[in-house]
């Protein structure tokens, strides 16, 4: 069911994750201006909520999620306007309806327009998240993409699991698992041994424990699930607990440096610093505990749907590629 909000508004939200001002901000950055502002990177990360802002405890994960990327990425990306017929999120997702047209500031590095709201209750469907818009002439490199999250759902996580599930969510929106085959960086895509190519990501894979055997070649991709959250994550019988495997545990969900890199492999300039640390050897999931929360199935993420040519038009990418 399609949910409109009541009053259909957007809500801005930035962070200066670089200075002395680490509160939210509605419409304007710390210091006055007239936008949200990041003089910490070059690459600005604006997160806009439609409708209802979500709870402060949700919103805190998405503060925590946006800075967790700025630390991360370190370098601009090309700048872009919006094509003029691209107007409204529903474009995107066609669950997204009843929100004003979207804002048409240039974008300097990525807008995610983020729906915490009601759809079918907690322990079904969790949502969707992906880019949406990307620089066809930049390593296809998101411009504008979407979230939505059923506030059921998150309303029964623990806080911990509630920060890793916006992380996951949200890095597929920079691109990580959604515009590898865009970029050519999917080997085997369809198959039941697909694998990731970027050199940089495989050799921090080959880096820690156990490593050189696993990431000899390419890193191995999950390719089971059907056609959920298969070609877009780590391989979960591989890497188990790391951020963005498909399955969420109860446990912790390091970010790698893997991870990190497979972000360099599309073209950002990256950090490896706010990597959490991460073997292989580590990674085995335990058995979770009778008593204690299920593994989540993590949604598979959106796939673009348009480009940005050179000349700045709208491109309609194919939706079987």
């Amino acid at each position: 069911m399609n949910h409109r909000p009541p009053v259909p508004t957007y809500v801005h939200l930035s962070y200066i994750t670089r200075s002395a001002c680490l509160l939210p901000l509605l419409f304007v950055g710390c210091g006055g201006g007239g936008g949200p502002t990041d003089p910490g990177s070059d690459y600005s990360l604006v997160i806009r909520y439609l409708g209802t802002a979500p709870n402060a405890t949700i919103q805190q994960a998405f503060s925590r999620a946006r800075t967790r990327i700025d630390a991360i990425v370190t370098a601009a990306v090309p700048s872009t306007s919006l094509p003029a017929d691209f107007t409204n999120v529903v474009q995107c997702d066609a669950n997204l309806t009843g929100y004003p047209d979207i804002e048409r500031d240039v974008i300097r590095g990525l807008v995610i327009y983020v729906a915490v709201i009601p759809i079918d209750g907690a322990g079904q469907v969790l949502g969707n998240a992906g880019p949406c818009l990307v620089r066809t002439t930049s390593q296809n490199q998101p411009a504008l993409g979407v979230m939505r999250l059923d506030e059921a759902d998150l309303a029964g996580l623990s806080a911990s699991r509630v920060d890793a599930l916006v992380l996951h969510e949200m890095l597929h929106v920079v691109g990580l698992g959604t515009i590898w085959a865009d970029n050519g960086l999917l080997a085997g895509d369809g198959t039941a041994d697909a694998r990731f190519t970027g050199p940089l990501a495989r050799t921090a894979c080959v880096s820690v424990a156990l490593g050189t055997t696993t990431c000899a070649a390419n890193v191995p991709v999950h390719s089971a699930d059907g056609e959920g959250s298969a070609y877009s994550h780590w391989r979960e019988s591989t890497f188990t607990n790391e951020l963005m495997t498909p399955f969420l545990g109860a446990g912790s969900s390091p970010l790698s440096a893997m991870s990190i890199q497979s972000l360099a492999d599309m073209g950002y300039e990256v950090s490896t610093s706010p990597a959490d640390p991460f073997t292989l050897a580590s990674g085995l999931r335990l058995a979770e505990p009778e008593d204690g929360p299920a593994p989540i199935a993590l949604p598979a993420p959106l796939r673009p749907r348009f480009g940005i040519s050179a000349a700045g038009t709208l491109v309609t990418l194919p939706s079987n590629r």
